[in-house]
């Protein structure tokens, strides 16, 4: 099984659902942009959260457009298209854990315990740098 994050956009708005067992699921499809330019394109996964998760996203209001980082177990499943006849597949992650991204349009604001850590600041990452430049030149890879 594969661990995957990444970053996206909620497609559209849910709601919290109960499994036959009772237990609290939602599921959505985020949106990942991959590439550049006229090489850009979308991906889209579907995250199924369960039990805690679940209910975390619908308390902290998740809907269509929040841009959120997710983490989880991917999968590649084949599913019945809604036809009934046709089979596809599609990336489905199971969550582990998510948040909104920093800067991203959210519908709210994480709290503290929620937020990356971005404590440092400018002068931490300057003093982390070298004082040599760089300049650019490349040595060739073995052949």
């Amino acid at each position: 099984m594969s661990q995957s994050y990444t970053i996206g956009r909620v497609t559209a708005d849910f709601e919290l659902q109960r499994s036959v067992n009772d237990v609290p699921y939602v599921r959505f499809s985020l949106a990942e942009k991959l590439g550049h330019g006229e090489y850009a394109r979308t991906q889209y996964l579907q995250v199924w959260a369960w039990r805690e998760d679940a209910i975390r996203l619908i308390n902290r209001k998740v809907k269509k457009g929040s841009l959120l980082w997710v983490s989880g177990s991917l999968e590649l499943e084949t599913y019945q298209k809604r036809d009934a006849q046709t089979k596809d597949k599609r990336l489905k992650v199971t969550l582990d854990n998510w948040g909104f991204v920093p800067g991203g349009k959210a519908s709210a604001s994480p709290t503290d315990s929620e937020a990356p850590n971005l404590s440092s600041s400018p002068d931490d990452a300057k003093q982390a740098m070298p004082d040599s430049e760089i300049d650019g030149d490349r040595e060739p890879l073995p052949g």
